[in-house]
């Protein structure tokens, strides 16, 4: 008897937390800035602009009911996040052609108001991963650990992955 109380009031509180779950929108496929850098290869066969979105859902259903939309993101209700691939570098080889980076930028906003700020990079560390699209898919993972970290307790400028560290002047 004792087991199924327990049992019923840990799916009672599961369930309330889910219920609480605030939705933020992100757009299921975020762009590249026309300056990114990012070749047609990777655009066209890593599906870095799907895959990030899709772990930053992963990630952070803890925090947020994520909705991963097509419409403009001006349309949705509540809580948008806004994501733009602003530098990408990465040569066909896979680790044999050296290390691949990314730098997404994104603007949290509620009622249209941008209420947090972020720039993130990430990238490889030389391994034995067989190829480009494979690297940018573990930069994009761990994007979107980062993103849902932040969006725990978001804040304007913040400085996320790599660049937490960087002291340096960008170019």
């Amino acid at each position: 008897m004792r087991l199924s109380v327990s049992m019923t009031l840990c799916l009672a509180f599961l369930c309330t937390s889910l219920a609480q779950a605030e939705t933020l929108t992100v757009s299921k496929s975020i762009p590249f800035a026309e300056d990114s850098g990012a070749s047609e290869d990777i655009k066209n066969e890593c599906k870095f602009e799907t895959r990030l979105p899709e772990y930053v859902k992963k990630e952070a259903k803890r925090t947020f009911d994520i909705v991963l939309s097509t419409d403009p993101l001006e349309d949705a209700e509540g809580k948008t996040l806004s994501l733009i691939v602003t530098n990408m570098y990465g040569l066909g080889g896979g680790a044999y052609s050296g290390s691949k980076s990314a730098i997404v930028s994104g603007e949290l906003k509620e009622g249209g108001e941008v209420i947090a700020s972020m720039r993130l990079r990430r990238h490889s560390i030389m391994g034995m991963t067989p190829g480009t699209c494979s690297i940018m898919k573990r930069i994009a993972k761990k994007m979107g650990e980062d993103i849902a970290e932040w969006l725990k307790e978001p804040t304007m400028d913040a400085k996320l992955g790599d660049l937490e560290d960087d002291d340096e002047p960008e170019d």
